[in-house]
């Protein structure tokens, strides 16, 4: 008896991604605490596979850290050597840092599907979070074209609209372009550059116990002007501690 011969898939049979959204109503209700990014974190170090995130995971991950940050900086104003104080920081030194060890696992796993997605491959992607969905698009799109140029495609360019000459009048002059500054390098905790919406310039106005904010370690002396995130200024101007000087 003859056999009948294997069929094998065409590529087009692997043309679509295959989007498997997460839980949305289940995942809403975890919270993004402690021990959630430490699980997190230990399951994308361990495993090839991406760990299911909700679309808004990164905002809410970003607002539990500013509320670290805040109660830290609440409890080093009442006593920057008190265990609590030294306990909340510890805390949100480990939490931003396993934020970033979480970006950069999860980034090489996109990046490992998309080039398999663009070299015809089938590519399942669950649980990403909203920018990690446009990352993962944005990867196939320039994977694919690099592919296509590899084998002596060309990329696609439309044709510059044609502009008909028709007589117009002698522009006016215009003024020489305005001369470019280049801000020079200040020395720290100094000075500070014009501080974006979160952040405050006060002067300080006694020494203050070295402390951990959300990207920085703090060492402040008596008569420095430096800029901070808002939450620890409002904390160290209630008590006492630094004067404001401008806001955003």
């Amino acid at each position: 008896m003859g056999r009948t011969p294997a069929r094998i898939a065409s590529p087009a049979a692997f043309a679509n991604i295959k989007y498997s959204a997460p839980d949305g109503a289940a995942m809403a209700d975890e919270v993004v605490d402690f021990e959630r990014v430490t699980k997190i974190y230990r399951e994308e170090s361990s495993k090839k596979t991406l760990s299911r995130l909700e679309p808004d995971f990164y905002p809410r991950l970003a607002t539990y850290i500013r509320g670290l940050e805040a109660k830290a900086a609440e409890e080093i104003g009442r006593g920057p050597n008190s265990k609590k104080a030294m306990m909340l920081q510890d805390e949100l030194r480990k939490v931003v840092k396993k934020r970033e060890q979480i970006v950069q696992y999860r980034q090489r796993k996109i990046a490992l599907l998309a080039s398999s997605k663009a070299n015809g491959g089938e590519a399942v992607v669950s649980g990403l979070a909203a920018p990690e969905v446009e990352l993962f698009d944005r990867l196939v799109a320039q994977l694919s074209s690099a592919r296509d140029l590899a084998f002596g495609g060309t990329t696609a360019t439309e044709p510059a609209p044609a502009i008909l000459a028709t007589p117009t009048a002698a522009p006016a002059a215009t003024p020489p372009p305005a001369p470019v500054f280049q801000r020079l390098a200040e020395p720290p905790r100094k000075i500070a550059p014009p501080a974006p919406k979160d952040l405050v310039i006060v002067h300080v106005l006694e020494d203050i116990p070295a402390f951990a904010g959300i990207d920085a370690k703090y060492t402040l002396k008596k008569e420095d002007v430096v800029t901070l995130p808002r939450a620890i200024a409002k904390v160290l101007i209630d008590r006492g501690k630094v004067r404001l000087v401008q806001t955003a």
